[in-house]
């Protein structure tokens, strides 16, 4: 009696322990990698230099939820940033214990910027991590009109339950965050679509897919070869220049090619005739693999039958005196990437207000409606 009764006690605790054990742990399979591996396909991170700056473009994401609180990069770097949770369809920033976190460390929190993020608005990821109790994600934006980057961290809690699957987290993380397509992130992070003018597709619904596809190829400055301008497909952008990498998007409309991304301000147009681009600063780059357009000479008509002309009176000479010509206007003024102030300051003079942040220095010329950007001393962005 007591050995069947021992067996019922085995049988019984087998059953228990089979029906606590998560599915995915009899397949043989973890959660959190397959969480991981979804993310790794879905989004694409985008890379930072030692000084915060976006050197390299990764996915567009897009805010759905308003209150996202964010820090300047400009904040201390053992401040941190704060901490938003999402859960439940509930947006929220653990303020309390980030500010009492800086007054442990005698940090100001009126010295660091402070920024509340609206739905609309976009960002880079430039980090994410899968922990068992949730995913993290380190948030990113572009300056805004004080030159000013933006980032805090957000994470999406597990339920002590059961981690979803997946599907069921890439669900919820939509619900805050949109990951946008790569055919369709012609848009410039840190503006909501309404206001910043730069959600345009590259390539949107076929508009200048044919024009951009000509387009493709690469250029060299014309008088430094070691510049180049590479035009590639889905119109991807890439612009070697002093020294210095920028990568974006492009778009071609007629003879007007359209440059964006994360180090160059605002959408910039340039001339595109033929295998010749001029862009703003009137630095000329070429293809010598594209044609040339060359328009077709004009067939010459055939002359006239000949006519007996009519005697003419003779001209009669008459003495004007001609003004000479006034001389010509001296050269606008011109500005480029990568120039030192001495130069800039050459060609424009003094600005009238200047200010300073860290490595970054920016000439305010109020008369010509120009912000100009230095880092270490050279040209960084043109406003």
């Amino acid at each position: 009696m007591r050995v069947a009764m021992r067996s019922l006690a085995l049988s019984v605790a087998a059953v228990v322990f089979c029906s606590m054990t998560p599915p995915t742990a009899a397949q043989g399979s973890d959660p959190l990698t397959a969480i991981q591996q979804k993310l790794t396909e879905r989004i694409a991170l985008a890379g930072l230099d030692n000084n915060g700056e976006i050197v390299t473009a990764g996915s567009v994401v897009i805010l759905q939820k308003s209150s996202l609180q964010m820090c300047g990069t400009t904040a201390p770097a053992n401040a941190g940033a704060p901490n938003n949770s999402y859960k439940n369809g509930k947006l929220s920033a653990g303020m309390f214990s980030w500010n009492l976190g800086l007054g442990l460390l005698h940090i100001d929190p009126n010295s660091i910027p402070m920024h509340t993020s609206a739905a609309g608005e976009k960002f880079w990821i430039v980090h994410f991590n899968v922990k068992k109790n949730g995913v993290e994600f380190k948030i990113w934006t572009d300056p805004d009109a004080n030159n000013i980057r933006y980032y805090t961290w957000l994470t999406i809690p597990f339920d002590k339950k059961q981690v979803p699957s997946p599907d069921e987290f890439m669900n919820t993380l939509a619900e805050v965050l949109a990951v946008e397509p790569v055919q369709n992130q012609g848009g410039q992070p840190g503006q909501a679509p309404s206001d910043s003018g730069q959600s345009t597709p590259a390539n949107n619904d076929g508009v200048g897919q044919d024009n951009a596809a000509s387009a493709q190829g690469i250029y060299f400055r014309r008088d430094l070869k070691s510049d180049t301008m590479e035009l590639g497909p889905n119109g991807v952008f890439a612009l070697v220049q002093n020294g210095r990498k920028y990568e974006g998007n492009y778009s071609v409309e007629g003879q007007i090619l359209t440059v964006w991304g994360p180090k160059i301000p605002g959408r910039q147009k340039c001339s595109l005739v033929g295998n010749v681009i001029t862009d703003p600063g009137k630095t000329i780059w070429e293809n010598p693999g594209a044609p040339q357009n060359v328009a077709a000479t004009p067939a010459v008509p055939p002359a006239p039958a000949a006519v007996t002309p009519l005697p003419q009176p003779p001209p009669q000479r008459v003495y004007e005196e001609v003004a000479p010509p006034p001389p010509p206007p001296p050269p606008a003024p011109t500005i480029a990437m990568g120039q030192t102030k001495d130069q800039v300051t050459a060609a424009f003079g003094e600005p009238q207000r200047k200010a300073a942040a860290g490595q970054r220095e920016i000439f305010f010329y109020t008369d010509l409606k120009m912000k100009v950007t230095f880092t270490y001393g050279k040209v960084s962005s043109i406003d």
